[in-house]
């Protein structure tokens, strides 16, 4: 049994693929400086590993996060690498990250999807980085099976605090123009404003002031993972028109409850949602009312079509098992870390 370390396992992926290794191998967690604990903002602090010696690993592999230890590790990364921002290459250090990501001790670079390999792949190999090294490995995510009594309101649902950077105002402006007494738009959200989207002071008072007038919308801004998972198995279809998202992981967790999904052709989306399957992808390169408008037409397609989203519901758990299986990526990555290993 071979012993591969991880540095942390905070978010709810982590937590379910780590738990879960390879056959031959047993991940562990390694002892280093939890900066993400301290609240440290510095990228490089941040998304640079040097483990401590006392736990022996045969190889590391790490999220976002380049290891500085002379010894064979693996990198995972859902965006730009070395995740070194706002620095540029004229920064020594990130020239240092550089070369330990071409270094022999780095075995492979494991992509999330093949959008954040190709956002990446040609600056790296001008950069000495060998392509062989690349590859994709699309996350895993727990399956549930869905609960949709017959009888129940139409539901819509929305997760993510990042609110209006995920489509929100899109999202609520579409429910308006739905115009069913009989339907329902849960929404689990801070209403943050984060990076990506930022809306004048209008724009948030509207909708804030939309969600509390209207008795059809509910807000919970905060709500236990394993309470999410069960609005997503209730509901009738998940809508998050996302302007920008390196990989939108709630939209795979939807999937996984077989939610029919709305969302964006943007990032990595198109990879996770196949349009006219278990999904529709919405252009977000448009004015917020065109965006609003098309998602309004596919919630009425949904509405007034049982069968369409029956067969959607069940084409998203289809989509699961076949790309985002925690076997499917097991197996890719015992031939990667057998490779690394050898």
């Amino acid at each position: 049994m071979r012993t591969v370390g991880i540095s942390n396992r905070t978010r709810y992926w982590q937590q379910y693929v780590f738990s879960q290794p390879p056959e031959g191998y047993r991940y562990q967690r390694m002892l280093d400086i939890p900066w993400h604990t301290l609240k440290v903002k510095q990228q490089f602090l941040a998304h640079t590993k040097l483990f401590f010696p006392g736990r022996h690993a045969d190889l590391y592999h790490t999220y976002n996060s380049v290891v500085a230890n002379p010894a064979p590790w693996v990198i995972e990364v859902e965006s730009k690498l070395p995740r070194y921002d706002p620095w540029d290459e004229r920064n020594a250090l990130y020239r240092w990250g550089l070369r330990r990501l071409a270094s022999s001790d780095c075995k492979a670079l494991i992509f999330t999807s093949r959008n954040t390999l190709e956002m990446n792949r040609q600056r790296l190999i001008d950069r000495g980085i060998d392509p062989s090294k690349m590859h994709v490995i699309y996350r895993a995510v727990e399956q549930y099976s869905p609960i949709r009594p017959a009888g129940a309101p139409f539901t819509v649902l929305f997760a993510g605090n990042a609110f209006y950077r995920k489509g929100g105002v899109e999202l609520l402006k579409a429910f308006l123009r739905l115009g069913r007494s009989d339907a329902r738009l849960e929404i689990v959200s801070t209403l943050e404003v984060d990076w990506g989207v930022k809306p004048d002071a209008e724009t948030i008072a509207w909708a804030e002031r939309t969600i509390a007038d209207d008795p059809r919308i509910s807000l919970q801004r905060g709500l236990p993972h394993r309470a999410l998972i069960e609005r997503m198995r209730h509901a009738d279809v998940f809508v998050t028109t996302t302007f920008a998202d390196p990989f939108n992981n709630t939209v795979l967790e939807a999937m996984a409850t077989g939610c029919p999904i709305i969302s964006s052709r943007t990032s990595s989306i198109p990879e996770i949602v196949q349009e006219g399957r278990n999904g529709y992808l919405v252009d977000v390169d448009r004015s917020s009312d065109e965006i609003a408008e098309t998602i309004a037409e596919h919630l009425q397609r949904f509405f007034v079509d049982q069968a369409l989203r029956s067969g959607f519901s069940a084409a998203s758990l289809e989509v699961v098992r076949e790309r985002f299986d925690i076997a499917v990526r097991n197996a890719q990555l015992k031939a990667l870390y057998d490779k690394a290993l050898a």
